[in-house]
């Protein structure tokens, strides 16, 4: 039955190429299509056309198909009009003299429904590609079926073509860099690459499947490739070197073609409507009563005419599929309503942590999918908690646990066991140890004091080994003893603030701990004495200062530079090490001056001046 309505189609073809060149304009109930409604519209009805693609599956929707009712049923009005891609006449009169040239592709269904070309007696287009960016803001799409795209070639006669075609061979066909059969091991023959027209919803996929091959987009060869109406057998079934893109489920009623192997390429099919007309025009409940998710396209009612078109209805919303549901952007999800339920797999760890806690993940998968349900964890036959999957994934903490040795399963149980299928891990063990407990205190403050850093064990680590460490100062480990011991900080200890780190390993028993701590350093103040040597002396010769530099509050000496001045003007330089420095000064001229030391200080303690002392210079 249904070769025989494609065969219809092909015929219709030559009919509506013969009305468009005459120009001919006839009431739509006087269609020659066999697709094309057999009423004439009202306003009370969807009126939609486009992708020759899905024609057959619509118009099966619409008027049912052997024996099996379709969306219109008996009714008057509230039907679906859908329009074939080409028939007689080429221009329609819809509803009562609305005038509309016959839609023939995806883009030109898509173009009725907005901008310029927009026509408000026109209500859906039939389509086989994707939403136009420039299309998104206006429509939306409403997948219902999943078709395949494959090579044809003739099978009215030996093609020469070989028995498979690969992705990349393809690309060199429609680049022209193959231009013969025989250079992809078939029969000798000139290859005759075909295409359909701009507009075309398998042109839009199939030229992206090509770029993708490609690794780049690019233009066919205009100069050997020709352009077809879409799944029009007739410049392939009797040319032995011709070879064209097809839809799979239109080949499928379509026996002078076949199609080769190798390349391959799934694509949702479908209903695109206007996004107010959707959510919240008149026809709105319409819509979504044909098209919508719970319409009668995604019901079970619809899936043999779906069938017999030679489609796979997507799967319901509710069973985890997307028919029906408005979008913009391509679908890719192809579970359909034929698929049982999918197989899942589901892994469990469980880790013991310090404190008693365990936690357990349980991952749940189903061959790229999203399992839908919930995780029972179970110790040994006891039910410990359900949780929600989310993202693939169960888990569940328990606090407090007690020292032992534990079991754990976990079964998924899915939402909906038409979707996925349960799943059960193997048992998992933890060891919840003694539990461990540090901490770490150090009194800071100035440089160049001795401090030490407390450390304190709880638990298993009361008289455990700790290593303690301040990143540049202390690496070491102590033994604690009765849970506490000191580790010293030397008084040379940096300024600066420094992270105490304590950590005791664990072992077979006991659960490892550490824990943090901070100490801070800060910058010790100097005072700074001179004394010279001769507080009086002649010009003609050169004084002599004892610097002293003291680090406040501690034992440590100081080392740094030191500089006399009298009023601006050095006289003098020095190194102070260990904390004296000895200082020749330079030559003065006769005079009485005021002398000052003063000590630069560094990273790890301050400046400080000495009080003036006097010098008397004579001649």
């Amino acid at each position: 039955m249904i070769r025989q309505r494609v065969s219809l189609v092909v015929a219709g073809a030559f009919v509506a190429s013969t009305a468009f060149t005459l120009g001919v304009v006839a009431p739509a109930s006087a269609a020659t299509s066999p697709y094309d409604p057999t009423f004439t519209p009202t306003t009370g009805d969807l009126v939609g056309a486009g992708s020759d693609t899905s024609e057959i599956a619509i118009d099966y929707l619409a008027k049912g198909h052997n024996g099996i009712a379709g969306f219109n049923g008996t009714k008057t009005t509230g039907r679906i009009a859908s329009y074939a891609a080409t028939g007689d006449p080429a221009e329609l009169s819809l509803r009562d003299g609305t005038s509309l040239k016959r839609p023939n592709n995806s883009g030109t269904g898509r173009a009725t429904l907005w901008g310029t070309g927009n026509n408000t007696a026109f209500d859906f287009a039939r389509s086989s590609s994707t939403l136009a960016d420039t299309e998104v803001a206006d429509l939306r799409q409403l997948p219902f079926a999943v078709d395949g795209l494959k090579l044809a070639v003739s099978s009215n006669v030996p093609s020469n073509a070989p028995a498979s075609i690969s992705a990349a061979d393809m690309v060199k066909i429609y680049k022209g860099q193959v231009t013969n059969w025989n250079q992809l091991g078939g029969g000798n023959g000139t290859i005759k690459p075909l295409i359909p027209f701009s507009g075309s919803g398998t042109r839009t996929f199939f030229q992206a499947q090509l770029n993708a091959a490609a690794g780049a987009a690019f233009t066919p060869d205009p100069t050997k490739v020709a352009e077809v109406q879409e799944h029009s057998v007739a410049a392939i079934e009797n040319d032995p070197n011709a070879v064209a893109p097809f839809s799979t489920g239109r080949a499928a009623s379509a026996p002078s073609i076949k199609l080769v192997g190798g390349f391959s390429a799934d694509r949702a099919l479908y209903n695109v409507v206007r996004l107010k007309d959707y959510t919240s025009g008149d026809k709105s409940a319409l819509l979504k009563a044909a098209f919508g998710p719970t319409g009668f396209v995604c019901s079970p009612e619809a899936r043999p005419l779906i069938e017999a078109a030679g489609f796979q209805q997507l799967a319901s919303v509710t069973k985890n599929g997307v028919c029906g549901e408005p979008v913009t952007t391509a679908t890719s999800k192809f579970r359909t309503s034929g698929e049982g339920a999918a197989a899942t797999t589901t892994t469990l760890s469980a880790a013991a942590a310090n404190g008693g806690s365990v936690r357990l993940t349980a991952d749940v998968s189903a061959s790229g999918q999203n399992p839908q349900g919930k995780v029972q964890f179970k110790q040994g036959s006891t039910v410990l908690s359900t949780v929600n999957v989310a993202g693939g994934q169960a888990v569940l903490t328990l606090p407090s646990v007690a020292v032992g040795s534990y079991t754990y399963t976990a079964t998924f149980v899915p939402a909906n066991v038409n979707d996925f299928g349960p799943s059960s891990t193997a048992p998992v063990t933890a060891n919840v140890l003694t539990s461990s407990g540090l901490s770490v205190s150090a009194v800071g403050g100035s440089y160049g004091v001795a401090r030490v850093i407390k450390v304190t064990g709880t638990g298993g680590a009361v008289n455990g080994a700790v290593s303690v460490s301040v990143p540049g100062v202390v690496a070491t480990s102590v033994q604690l003893v009765n849970g506490s011991a000191t580790v010293p900080v030397p008084a040379t200890a940096s300024v600066g603030g420094k992270t105490v780190t304590a950590t005791f390993a664990g072992n077979a028993s006991t659960f490892g701990s550490s824990a943090t701590g901070s100490l801070s350093i800060t910058k010790a103040s100097t005072a700074t004495k001179i004394a010279l040597a001769k507080k009086s002396l002649k010009s003609s010769k050169r004084g002599t200062a004892k610097v002293t530099v003291t680090i406040a509050g501690s034992a440590l000496k100081a080392n740094g530079k030191v500089t006399l001045k009298v009023g601006s003007k050095t006289i003098g330089t020095g190194t102070v090490k260990n904390g004296k420095a000895t200082i020749k000064l330079k030559k003065l001229k006769k005079g009485s001056y005021k002398i000052k030391a003063t000590f630069a200080g560094n990273a790890n303690y301050s400046s400080s001046t000495a009080k003036t002392v006097k010098l008397k210079v004579t001649k």
